[in-house]
């Protein structure tokens, strides 16, 4: 049994083993099928992998080759879809496609080396125009609109009250519409001139819509304003300016909703309506002669609406202010016209009335009703009623004096009275207009201009006051004129310090002198007119006969002080004389005594005590004559004085070099009598020491 056992095992065993080779055979088949599959599968997997890399990059490749053909395709594409205008409700589409030609433009001229880029170029162009022609017909359609909804047919005015809501409220109904195109086209005018063209030409439509708007409610305004104020020119030019002024700023914000890129088609626009303005007034203004109308036409132009509202509103009212400074210019070369001719006429051309030149006794009377005002507010001083009443019954009886004079202090607040000639009523015509006239001027003028006619003012000035002078002088005395001449002097040196400028004008004169005398030369010497030589006479005037420009300075104030000077030499040579001119005489004649005893030739001495005009008991006489006069006339002298000047400073400074004339005519007396003189004709003569001649013109002036 065991071996059986064994024979099955063995038996067993071997089928085992074959049937393990057998299927060793078949995993080395399998093995073998496994490789070549696995290997066809790589070759497959690797052949796939290829394919698919070959299918991205064609993929890619054709992406490429689109997008670059898309740039192209949509020239057709665009032009297809912008051949039928689009609806109302469709323009805001028209953007992307404006953003899509633009990079369309852009591609081309980055790709210019592309085949036929140039043409498409040229047809997307095309494209682009006709898709800015459908925005533009668009906003001008918008526009056409908004003023189709207001009837121009209607009374309306700019000046009604509900103006601005027909004019502006629903002009301005739609503006949110044009200004979202507007927007669009102003970001892209740095890309294309034909953004620029079509947004120039909205804002030429709107301009023009505008001005057929407004145009004849801006002259119907105009007009009725003109109308209104005829007679009141100042209130014309400022209710004018202020309607314009306005208006350019309700015009200007209006714009601005519709557009955010200035125009220079407003500027043309806001013009237009300003010149209307301008033509209106200006034909008017050429007419004003009032200084002071004119001179109140500067400040408004110039003040009311240059400084206090363009300054604050530079760039909304940069057209009304040219059109206002043409307005000022206008106005001041008329202002300078006129003062010339009021300078010539009322200055210069001025004849004094006789109460202009009845002095002193304007200002006598004048110190009289002072005095009495003065006595009447001393007594009512408990009161303290008002004393402005009683004036006129003073000056009513004062030929030729202005009752403007009530306007001003005749006292000063301590009491005391204060000069007559000081107030500006009693001040001699020409001087106050003078004043008045560069008060004026100064406020209105330029610089140099101002210093041109107040130079000329002053000159013709001081002309009437010389010739006021000379008719007072003829009227009562020298003293007088020369008094009168020097109070307005001093008044009208004063009056213009303030005035911060130079008067000193600078004139070309053409100097002939050099001409003359080439000119004689040249008569002298015809026989040499064609010598050929240095002697040419021809030749040497033309060289030699050459005119000469001069630079002279006119200096008004120099001239003012140089009259002054002048005028105060001469008051203190008439005084002198006049209080000591007998001395003097005596002086002289005894000087050519003396003179007599020194010539060689008159061997016989004389004696100055033995001449008929020299013997003492004449001198004596003489002496207590002049010394009787100047105690007599003195007083009166500085009563005058103060009368005119009223200022002590100035008194003793006027009166300092009189008084040194009479103290030196008095020395020499003195020291002649004494060499010429015995003891015995001293006491005869009696004449008066230095210290009495003192002390007389002292006691004069307190008196």
């Amino acid at each position: 049994n065991t071996f059986e056992h064994i024979c099955l095992w063995e038996q067993q065993c071997q089928t085992l083993y074959n049937d393990i080779n057998e299927a060793v055979k078949y995993l080395d088949t399998l093995h073998d099928t496994y490789t070549k599959v696995s290997y066809k599968t790589n070759s497959l997997y690797r052949a796939c992998e290829q394919l698919l890399a070959d299918q991205t990059k064609l993929l890619n490749i054709t992406e490429c080759i689109e997008n670059r053909l898309s740039y192209f395709d949509d020239v057709d594409r665009f032009s297809k879809n912008l051949s039928i205008t689009p609806l109302v409700s469709d323009i805001k589409q028209l953007i992307p496609t404006l953003t899509r030609i633009d990079e369309c433009l852009a591609y081309f001229d980055t790709h210019s080396s592309f085949k036929q880029s140039l043409v498409y170029k040229n047809q997307m162009k095309q494209v682009l125009l006709k898709a800015l022609n459908i925005i533009k017909a668009h906003i001008i359609q918008i526009l056409q609109n908004s003023s189709n909804t207001i009837d121009p047919n209607k009374n309306h005015t700019l000046l009604s009250d509900d103006a601005y809501t027909l004019f502006y409220g629903r002009f301005r109904i739609n503006a949110p519409k044009v200004k979202v195109l507007a927007e669009e086209l102003e970001q892209r005018c740095t890309r294309n001139p034909e953004y620029e063209k079509t947004l120039s030409d909205c804002h030429e439509c709107y301009a023009n819509q505008r001005r057929i708007l407004l145009t004849s409610s801006v002259q119907s305004a105009i007009q009725d304003l003109a109308t209104k104020n005829e007679r009141d020119m100042c209130t014309l030019v400022r209710s004018g300016c202020a309607f314009l002024l306005h208006l350019c700023q309700d015009e200007y914000q209006l714009f601005y909703q519709f557009f955010s890129k200035h125009s220079v088609y407003l500027d043309t626009m806001l013009s237009g309506f300003c010149n209307l303005l301008y033509d209106n007034l200006r034909s008017r203004i050429i007419h004003v002669i009032h200084l002071e109308t004119l001179a109140e036409l500067v400040t408004i132009l110039k003040v009311e609406m240059v400084e206090e509202h363009v300054k604050n509103s530079a760039k909304e009212l940069s057209t009304f202010e040219t059109v206002c400074t043409q307005m000022l210019e206008d106005v001041q070369e008329r202002l300078v016209y006129r003062t010339q001719v009021y300078i010539r006429n009322e200055i210069l051309g001025y004849k004094p009335s006789p109460g202009d030149i009845a002095y002193p006794e304007k200002l006598e009377m004048m110190q009289k009703i002072a005095q009495s005002l003065k006595e009447q507010r001393v007594s009512r001083l408990n009161s303290q009623s008002s004393v402005d009443s009683t004036n006129e019954v003073f000056f009513e009886t004062i030929p030729g004096t202005d009752l403007s004079v009530i306007s001003s202090p005749i006292t000063t607040k301590d009491g005391q009275i204060s000069s007559p000639a000081d107030l500006h009523g009693m001040w001699y015509p020409t001087v106050r207009r003078t004043l008045v006239c560069l008060s004026k001027l100064f406020r209105c003028l330029d610089r140099n201009i101002f210093q041109g006619l107040s130079q000329e003012t002053l000159t013709m000035c001081v002309r009437s006051l010389i010739t006021a002078s000379e008719l007072i002088t003829q009227r009562k005395t020298p003293i007088d004129g020369r008094l009168f001449l020097i109070k307005h002097l001093l008044i009208l040196r004063e009056q213009i310090a303030p005035f911060s400028v130079d008067f000193a004008v600078k004139e070309m004169v053409i100097d002939f002198t050099k001409l003359k005398e080439a000119a004689m030369k040249f008569l002298s010497k015809k026989s040499k007119l064609l010598s050929m030589n240095r002697d040419n006479a021809f030749l040497e005037f033309l060289l030699q006969g050459t005119l000469q420009v001069k630079e002279s300075f006119i200096d008004s104030k120099r001239e003012v002080d140089k009259h002054l000077k002048q005028t105060c030499e001469l008051y203190i040579a008439d005084l002198s004389n006049q209080l000591c001119g007998t001395i003097r005489q005596y002086l002289q004649k005894a000087q050519i005594i003396l003179k007599m005893n020194f010539d060689q030739n008159n061997k016989q001495k004389v004696s100055l005590r033995q001449q008929p005009f020299a013997k003492p008991e004449i001198l004596h006489e003489l002496i207590i004559e002049n010394y009787n006069l100047m105690k007599k006339q003195l007083p009166d002298i500085f009563k005058i004085m103060s009368l005119y000047l009223a200022n002590k400073d100035t008194e003793q400074i006027l009166f300092k070099p009189i008084k040194n004339n009479i103290q030196q005519a008095y020395q020499e007396l003195i020291i002649l009598i004494r060499d010429q003189y015995s003891e015995e004709d001293l006491q005869i003569i009696g004449c008066p020491s230095q210290e009495q001649i003192s002390l007389l013109i002292s006691t004069s002036s307190s008196k």
